[in-house]
């Protein structure tokens, strides 16, 4: 008989412990960020030949969010620009599906990126503020791409 108990109370250990551990699994993947869910992405609207290109890629690390790659038409390269997080770049949320990042660009001006996905979108939305003040908004609507960056042309600083 007290084998039989000995077996329950194992039994019932096991059980609160399984819980548990559920429970902290759950929590944990309810609590991945944007960066974390869409690390290592590429996303791209245009072509060349229509003389827009953008490739956006996603980071993992909240100290360098994302890339940018903005083709130039008249010199038939890219400029490239890295976003890492330092005194002028803040991130302002970083939840699944949407991160908000500031840029200063200088002492009176600076610009909100915020992405969010939409399915297999990605959607970008750039502020650009002086002061307080916003001055000027642009939306772009970004399709998942495989392209190697690495075969991309980036232009000469």
């Amino acid at each position: 008989m007290k084998s039989k108990i000995i077996r329950i109370k194992a039994f019932a250990v096991l059980v609160v412990v399984a819980i548990l551990f559920s429970a902290f699994n759950l929590k944990e993947k309810k609590e991945k960020t944007f960066l974390d869910t869409h690390k290592d992405t590429l996303w791209k609207i245009g072509e060349p030949e229509e003389g827009l290109t953008i490739y956006a890629h996603i980071n993992r690390s909240d100290s360098e969010p994302f890339e940018i790659w903005l083709y130039n038409v008249i010199d038939d390269c890219y400029f490239y620009e890295q976003y890492a997080e330092s005194v002028d770049t803040e991130i302002l949320e970083n939840k699944k599906n949407k991160v908000q990042i500031k840029i200063k660009e200088s002492e009176n001006e600076h610009g909100i990126f915020t992405l969010t996905m939409n399915g297999n979108s990605l959607h970008l939305e750039l502020d650009s503020f002086e002061g307080e003040k916003l001055v000027k908004e642009e939306q772009f609507t970004l399709k998942r791409s495989n392209d190697h960056l690495d075969e991309l042309n980036v232009c000469e600083n």
